[in-house]
């Protein structure tokens, strides 16, 4: 398996290529301000009443602990493509009960057919070249009457005010950016699209809105600009415009005018 996890790594994600703590610190940041009204909503649906998980592009661990800790009696199995990460996750969690994580792909989940009652992957879409194969796998995984679940973001639902100058070149060339390493920033507004193609039933979708009034203005610039300047630069943008995009944000998110928001989404289908 671990050869073929390291074909299918997507070139648009990869710890290596970002400060290691700051990404962990930012993907940490993001479960534990996101986690809770997801999980809410996943209650409202009865998704929780299910007893078999599994989170694919687990990443870390923090969504599927989250998960685990929400559902009692549940098993919960993280998938990531990334050894490191699996590893980080297991070493991290060791001895919770119902909890485990396996390297394996989004294009071939390390599952049996019809074996989970939910996959859920949460910001990893944006990050894929054929998000279609992905979701008819999780599919694959999934019991007839069971649920796929996708919650991702999109740059369309960004926004900050006052910005610094350059915000929305910044923001183009971030897409460009990601694009040419086979991702999608604009992958929210498509997510249910992609249920409807992948022939699921009840398909629903829900946004999200995440303000600096509820956040704080840092934490939502560390969460939705923070992987932008982690990956961004030539040929899509100079160093040093990223540097003063970057350090100018810094400086706006203290005066007391600024406000922000970005949007997650949240789709999810049944399958027949």
């Amino acid at each position: 398996m671990t050869d073929e996890a390291d074909r299918h790594r997507s070139h648009s994600y990869r710890l290596e290529d970002l400060d290691s703590s700051a990404e962990l610190g930012r993907l940490r940041a993001q479960v534990e301000q996101l986690a809770g009204p997801e999980l809410e909503l996943l209650r409202r649906l009865g998704i929780l009443s299910a007893k078999r998980f599994v989170d694919v592009g687990c990443g870390p661990g923090f969504f599927a602990e989250k998960l685990r800790s929400a559902v009692d009696g549940a098993e919960v199995i993280g998938v990531d493509v990334d050894a490191a990460m699996v590893e980080l996750a297991t070493r991290r969690t060791a001895g919770t009960e119902g909890l485990s994580f396996r390297l394996g792909t989004g294009q071939r989940l390390p599952l049996d057919d019809d074996s989970v009652d939910v996959a859920y992957a949460r910001f990893l879409f944006q990050h894929l070249s054929h998000p279609g194969d992905v979701l008819a796998e999780m599919k694959r995984v999934v019991k007839p009457g069971g649920v796929v679940v996708v919650g991702d973001t999109d740059d369309g639902g960004l926004l900050v005010y006052p910005a610094p100058e350059g915000f929305a070149s910044f923001l183009e060339a971030s897409a460009r950016a990601q694009e040419a390493r086979g991702g999608d920033r604009h992958i929210g507004r498509k997510l249910k699209g992609l249920f409807v193609a992948g022939g699921f039933e009840d398909v629903r979708a829900h946004a999200q809105t995440l303000t600096s009034e509820e956040i704080g203005a840092k934490t939502l610039v560390a969460i939705a600009v923070g992987f932008k300047a982690g990956v961004l630069g030539p040929p899509f943008a100079t160093v040093e415009d990223v540097a003063r995009v970057t350090q100018e944000l810094d400086h706006l998110i203290h005066r007391p005018d600024f406000f922000g928001h970005a949007i997650g989404y949240l789709a999810w289908g049944r399958v027949p």
